[in-house]
């Protein structure tokens, strides 16, 4: 690529998720829109990952950063230094995406200039990845009068000169980076629900949002 700069920077965050990567790759290399690079973070994978990521490094605008565990929120930012697109995204390893997702998000983006970030709703799908059921997120526009159902970390696109210009992440976290991120973007920026669902999000027991006690403590050490 040179130094062409790309529209969307995404990226993949894996740890030991050899058995979904793949699937989480090919998501992103099969979008509509190619105008993008990706940036593969494997942080300390134990697991088939490695051998799985190799088979990509050839690809012109696939960069693959190996390192040692290092957590979510240290790896949010390696990403963001080493991104070069107006947009950035997160994709986790174990979700994928709808073909049609960074064309739609880029497209609300490129249209307002004011939006610092754009969010789809999404499927919620199981181990095998069968959808089990569609989850819409409220209207942005109409019905939320306190924000208080923060953008997924994964999967919302973000105007990289704002993620910049607030500091990236907060490394003292290291789960509930999205809530984070949208306490300190709502106060002086605009953001956007896209109304499609344009991810598949993946439940199974893994799940770093699945133990409540836990992020409900980092969400009150956030406020």
């Amino acid at each position: 690529i040179g130094n062409m700069k790309p529209k969307v920077t995404v990226y993949i965050t894996n740890h030991n998720y050899g058995s979904y990567i793949e699937q989480a790759i090919q998501s992103v290399l099969g979008q509509s829109m190619q105008d993008f690079e990706l940036i593969i973070i494997d942080d300390g994978s134990t697991d088939k990952s490695l051998k799985i990521i190799a088979r990509y490094e050839t690809l012109d605008n696939v960069f693959i950063i190996l390192q040692e565990n290092k957590g979510l929120n240290v790896s949010n930012n390696i990403a963001l230094k080493q991104a070069r697109g107006k947009y950035i995204m997160r994709l986790d390893a174990d979700d994928f995406l709808d073909k049609h997702a960074l064309e739609l998000m880029v497209s609300v983006l490129e249209k307002k200039p004011e939006l610092a970030i754009v969010f789809p709703d999404y499927y919620l799908v199981d181990n095998e990845g069968e959808i089990i059921t569609q989850v819409r997120r409220h209207n942005f526009n109409k019905d939320v009068t306190l924000k208080d159902q923060p953008a997924h970390g994964a999967c919302t696109m973000i105007r990289r000169k704002v993620l910049l210009k607030i500091g990236g992440y907060d490394e003292t976290f290291n789960r509930q980076d999205g809530y984070d991120l949208w306490l300190n973007i709502i106060n002086d920026y605009s953001i956007e629900n896209v109304n499609l669902p344009l991810f598949y999000y993946r439940q199974h027991g893994k799940n770093l949002t699945k133990d409540e006690a836990q992020l409900l403590e980092a969400r009150s050490n956030i406020i």
